[in-house]
């Protein structure tokens, strides 16, 4: 059992509150930005099964620096990092705005991916320091509540803003995501982080640590293996539900709608998982939560109408809303003094991964499956994950979150 700093390094109750809208606010923009870029790489002329590769591109830089930016966070501080990565996320967006190519398309929706990992890495880091007094799973339950608040903002205010889908109406929307993103930048910097230092000696550590320890360390294998399946899955959904809506020649509100009944349901699931979880434990929340979203997600193709696609949607919602907070916490509370932002990034990493191969997978299925096809195979993949780590599940977290 691994023994927290016992320096009092925490995070005011009231930046906390400060630190979770601007988690809303920015997820705001990400979500509204993301099916947006799908619009307008339809309007350029990319087909249905060059999606898949077009998603990956979010996940690719950030794969090959998470762990490096972890480490850095670790070293020096979360608010930095919070900051900065913010300000790309915005930057990157607006280069998005005015992108005429596929490349540079392309290019702008990678550096958006980039300066969300830095902004995440730094968020859950800072979380994990302040969360003291509630539990890990408490306060990346409403963290991540406050990831489904942006998710169900987002497509909403796209599918307003896009209408029809145009390309006027997709670019409008997508410089809409860009101000939101900067809108989030007061709200971080009302955030007053912890005065106590790292110590000297956790700074080393962090930078000794190899990769293959953290790996090594009880239970962050299946913990990445259920946050890279689940969050992949969302990404799928967000991705290729506005195919599926041309496939049946749905409006883009009308998609946006669907795309902010899933958040709202993952919202849902995601404000009482404290509770939820210190009554039942960790292994039947997940174990139910997945099983639930694999089963929503091969019923969305045979779901016919948009009112049976909407039922399908909520109870997705409900299912992947679980995973990602559970595996947050599990994560932390496994940590090494000193190392949580690395082992945090590590599980970022998996996520990465997860979206890169799934989408590029997903556009091998699209080009004879279509986008019905891809969310049925999607939630194959969900079940057969839920397969290979439900035996070794921990039921309870190892331990409780101690003072800092």
């Amino acid at each position: 059992m691994h023994t927290d700093h016992p320096a009092p390094a925490t995070v005011s109750s009231r930046s906390l509150f400060w630190l979770f809208a601007a988690f809303a606010v920015t997820h705001a923009a990400t979500n509204l930005v993301r099916p947006m870029v799908s619009y307008r790489a339809l309007q350029l002329g990319v087909p249905p099964e060059g999606l898949g590769l077009l998603a990956a591109s979010f996940s690719l830089a950030p794969l090959v620096i998470a762990l490096s930016i972890g480490r850095l966070v670790d070293r020096r501080g979360e608010m930095l990092f919070v900051v900065g990565g913010t300000v790309v996320m915005a930057a990157s967006t607006f280069l998005i705005a005015i992108a005429g190519n596929v490349a540079l398309l392309t290019l702008g929706y990678a550096l958006v991916g980039l300066g969300h990992l830095v902004m995440v890495v730094g968020t859950q880091s800072l979380v994990a320091r302040g969360s003291a007094a509630t539990g890990y799973d408490r306060a990346f339950g409403h963290l991540s509540f406050s990831a489904s608040v942006g998710q169900l903002l987002g497509p909403a205010v796209a599918g307003f803003i896009a209408g029809q889908g145009s390309p006027d109406e997709t670019i409008r929307a997508i410089v809409v995501a860009g101000f939101l993103s900067l809108a989030g930048l007061p709200l971080i910097l009302a955030i007053r982080p912890p005065r106590v230092g790292r110590p000297a000696d956790g700074a080393d550590t962090v930078t000794r640590i190899p990769l293959r320890s953290i790996l090594r360390q009880p239970g962050i294998i299946r913990a990445i293996l259920v946050s890279t399946t689940v969050l992949s899955a969302i990404d799928i959904v967000v991705v290729y539900m506005p195919a599926l809506g041309e496939e049946r020649g749905w409006a883009a509100s009308l998609v946006g709608a669907m795309l902010a009944v899933r958040a709202g349901a993952s919202m849902a699931s995601r404000l009482f998982i404290g509770r939820l979880s210190d009554r039942f434990g960790r292994r039947l929340l997940l174990i139910v939560s997945m099983s639930v979203s694999a089963v929503a997600l091969v019923a969305l193709p045979f779901a016919s109408s948009a009112e049976a696609t909407l039922v399908v949607m909520i109870a997705a919602g409900l299912g992947l809303g679980i995973g990602q907070p559970l595996t947050m916490s599990w994560v932390a509370a496994e940590a090494s003094p000193g190392t949580r932002a690395t082992a945090l990034s590590v599980r970022l990493m998996g996520n990465r991964v997860g979206q890169i191969a799934l989408p590029v997978f997903a556009g091998s299925v699209a080009a004879f499956a279509g986008a019905g096809g891809v969310l049925a195979v999607t939630g194959v993949i969900v079940g057969i994950s839920l397969a290979l780590v439900s035996g070794g599940l921990a039921s309870r977290p190892r331990r409780k979150a101690e003072p800092e």
